[in-house]
């Protein structure tokens, strides 16, 4: 008898020992499985930038207003021809000279080419259009220059202004002199010549853009005007 209780402890014991031993176990399966779990919603994560890609063309799409105003400008019609007479002379510093082309536009043929020499080249602005000047002559003291009609880069001309024994020249804001005065350029200042109207010249000196009337020009670098 007291062998068959021996026998029936030791069997207890063990069979504990095995029980005890699954519950151990149990954790380690619980920590695989948040594991498994986490690469299931791998394929979720993956696919999010995918709705963003398709929202490019929306992202794009503010831009075409911008596009559309640009391309609004670049077709906006030349300005109407503007006519004058006024005299300016050139002041391009390219030792190849000033080209004369047949009509407003870089693309023009080149009929005429002005001296850039220090030896002054005075010459006469019958139009404006744009950023061009028509001249009908071109003169320097030597010999004439051109003589017909061409157009010029307006900026490469320039006139100076006379004011003598004064605080200098009005300069207007429009080519009328009612319109209001907007600044005044020193007496005998040579300035850039932007266009004309009639015989006003269009002028930049420095930050002031403006009209200079005709009694205010003096298209002559190397003197004064009467």
């Amino acid at each position: 008898m007291r062998i068959l209780l021996v026998l029936t402890v030791l069997l207890g014991s063990i069979t504990v020992g095995c029980q005890t031993s699954d519950v151990t176990s149990t954790p380690q399966t619980g920590n695989i499985s948040p594991t498994a779990n986490t690469s299931t919603s791998e394929p979720t994560i993956a696919q999010t930038p995918q709705p963003s890609s398709k929202s490019e063309p929306q992202l794009s799409a503010p831009a075409s207003p911008a596009k559309d105003k640009v391309a609004a400008i670049q077709n906006r019609a030349a300005e109407s021809k503007q006519m004058c007479q006024i005299s300016a002379y050139v002041i391009d510093k390219d030792p190849k000279g000033l080209n004369v082309r047949s009509a407003p536009g870089s693309s023009s043929e080149i009929i005429g080419n002005l001296s850039t020499t220090p030896i002054a080249v005075i010459v006469d602005v019958t139009a404006s259009q744009g950023d061009w000047v028509q001249l009908s002559k071109a003169q320097s003291p030597e010999k004439i220059e051109f003589q017909g009609s061409g157009w010029v880069y307006t900026q490469l001309l320039g006139t100076s202004t006379r004011g003598y024994g004064s605080k200098g020249v009005s300069v207007y804001a429009n080519p009328n002199p009612e319109s209001s005065a907007i600044g005044r350029i020193p007496a005998s200042t040579g300035v850039k010549l932007l266009g004309c109207e009639q015989s006003w010249a269009l002028v930049e000196y420095k930050d002031l853009k403006g009209w200079i009337a005709r009694d205010a020009q003096c298209p002559n670098p190397l003197t004064t005007c009467p």
